[in-house]
């Protein structure tokens, strides 16, 4: 699966949030850089897992935080996700 390197800033009173966030997405962070007021967080999440980010991001953080993203590398898929995929398209097939 494509892996996504993503930079989020966001004010500082929204990080636990969008760490959250993106742990639920099955990103892992690889870092923090704290500015005046605001915070740079870098992970790397898959492709499938950002879909909406855009939108979710802006919901959590009424709009003042905003993100990058560009490809980083191709990962293989874990088992349990991979399952679920299979699952989820065989229930469609049928």
């Amino acid at each position: 699966e494509p892996i996504m390197e993503v930079e989020v800033v966001t004010p500082d009173d929204y990080v636990g949030d969008v760490m959250g966030d993106l742990n639920q997405r099955r990103g892992k962070v690889l870092g923090m850089d704290s500015g005046t007021g605001s915070t740079t967080i870098r992970a790397r999440v898959p492709q499938a897992e950002l879909y909406r980010y855009a939108a979710s991001l802006r919901s959590m953080t009424q709009g003042k935080a905003h993100h990058t993203r560009s490809f980083h590398r191709y990962e293989i898929v874990p088992g349990d996700v991979a399952e679920r995929i299979v699952e989820h398209a065989t229930a469609e097939a049928s």
